[in-house]
């Protein structure tokens, strides 16, 4: 399979127009349309009906069985029952779970928004096909890519990014402000800024 560490421009723009549409459809008792950060889980639940839950990463593995083999799970998307799990761990960390577990919401529920078709099916996201704590970018499957980007652009809608950003520039007080905004990591806010001024 082939393997990305980004997006060409115009896929990205498509996944971003579909965030846009998305967030002009939430309902106003989910989201008021300005406030931030954006209520991810409040969406995958109330618009899409997918009931996230919280769960250990040995649950995870029995679902998954043989086709992940090494590395930790982040999150399951199980189509046929209508759930996404959340590493519990990861989810109570206390430096960076809140937004790990933001993340990974976004990222299965792109998963569910992009590529569900057909029978129920189940999509994982592992430590290696998320965000990532580094700093450089690992090529992914791109289906994983897209469900990252997805997340991102719902994490982080570009016009309020845009709004935020002081002169185009990213200096460390922007990402910082930003990544309080809209309670996302430090590499995913970089990422986002970057994958903007790419499709600008």
């Amino acid at each position: 399979m082939k393997k990305v560490t980004s997006l060409e421009p115009e896929d990205a723009s498509k996944i971003e127009e579909s965030v846009g549409e998305i967030l002009e459809m939430i309902p106003s008792r989910v989201w008021n349309g300005r406030s931030l950060p954006i209520p991810v889980e409040e969406i995958a639940r109330e618009v899409y009906g997918l009931r996230v839950c919280r769960v250990s990463h040995d649950q995870m593995k029995e679902v998954v069985g043989d086709r992940i083999t090494d590395g930790t799970l982040s999150g399951l998307l199980l189509t046929g029952i209508g759930e996404i799990w959340i590493n519990e761990e990861e989810a109570a960390h206390p430096e960076w779970g809140p937004q790990r577990k933001r993340f990974t919401v976004g990222h299965e529920l792109g998963h569910f928004v992009l590529h569900q078709r057909g029978p129920a099916a189940i999509f994982c996201r592992s430590d290696d096909a998320d965000e990532g704590l580094g700093t450089e970018p690992t090529p992914r499957a791109i289906p994983e890519v897209e469900a990252n980007t997805f997340s991102a652009a719902l994490m982080m809608p570009a016009t309020f990014v845009r709004a935020e950003m002081r002169d185009g520039q990213s200096d460390e007080q922007s990402i910082a402000a930003l990544m309080a905004r809209f309670q996302a990591s430090d590499k995913a806010t970089r990422r986002r800024v970057e994958t903007l001024r790419v499709i600008d």
